[in-house]
């Protein structure tokens, strides 16, 4: 058999083919680190464009008012000792857009009418800063709602559908809380002449009050007949109508007035 003999130029080819290896190697490994950054620089950018952020602050007076209307979202307000508005907010995709609104009573924000006609709206969570002798009014269709430290002349705080409602450390003379499902925690320094209004459909109300105020009182809970008065019991004189369904009553000299019902839930009172 005639053997293969190697020619001169055969290691030459084979430090060619060799060569070319090298090279596509080298080029993978570039489009591989080439990708890896990539990945790493969009990622913190897609971040960014999913959340919008919106912060400002307003001159206010100590007893300025400031209106609401969210479509979803978390609303948190807190009294402070400064005569200014702050407003942070965190817009989730689809960002909406609104536009504060200052007048000579208050500040006005309408995330509702701002986005009239856009269905791909994200949540948008409040948190806002306002005076102690603050009026607060609040609306939302879905979302928690939260109110503390607030001395002014109302508050308000209703959620369309779901939602709790926190009310901390108010001293006003009127207030209103409603919600369709979700929690009311209501702890309040009942003011003289006041009239305070909490009402849910289904979720539980809890009542936290100063041992010393005097009130008129109706309770109901048609569905589950659920009222329990705590420490007030042994306080006041009652009526239990309708099968315990609702409680009316008087506590202490009775100077201000309080309504409060749950279609589906319970109503309980702690005194404090």
């Amino acid at each position: 058999m005639k053997k293969t003999q190697l020619t001169p130029h055969m290691p030459a080819v084979c430090h060619a083919v060799s060569a070319r290896s090298a090279r596509v190697a080298h080029l993978l490994v570039g489009c591989a680190a080439a990708f890896l950054l990539c990945a790493l620089l969009l990622a913190p950018t897609a971040t960014v464009f999913a959340q919008h952020k919106f912060s400002k602050t307003y001159p206010a007076r100590r007893n300025v008012r400031l209106q609401l209307n969210n479509r979803s979202g978390e609303i948190d307000v807190v009294g402070w000792d400064r005569d200014e508005i702050k407003i942070t907010a965190d817009m989730e995709a689809p960002a909406a857009r609104f536009t504060p609104v200052l007048k000579e009573d208050g500040l006005w924000i309408d995330v509702m009418s701002d986005t009239r006609g856009r269905e791909d709206v994200g949540d948008v969570n409040f948190r806002i800063q306002v005076p102690y002798g603050s009026t607060v009014d609040l609306e939302t269709r879905r979302g928690n709602i939260t109110v503390h430290n607030i001395q002014g002349a109302m508050v308000r705080a209703v959620v369309f559908s779901g939602g709790d409602i926190n009310l901390t450390g108010i001293r006003v003379n009127r207030v209103m809380a409603s919600n369709i499902s979700g929690n009311i925690l209501f702890d309040a320094d009942l003011m003289r002449g006041g009239m305070y209004e909490l009402t849910s459909t289904q979720g539980d109300i809890n009542l936290r009050i100063n041992a010393g105020s005097g009130f008129n009182l109706t309770a109901t809970a048609p569905r589950t007949r659920s009222i329990n008065l705590g420490d007030f019991a042994g306080k006041g004189s009652w009526d239990f109508q309708s099968n315990n369904r609702r409680v009316v009553g008087t506590v202490g000299d009775g100077s201000a007035t309080l309504n409060t019902t749950n279609w589906r839930g319970s109503i309980v009172f702690v005194s404090r």
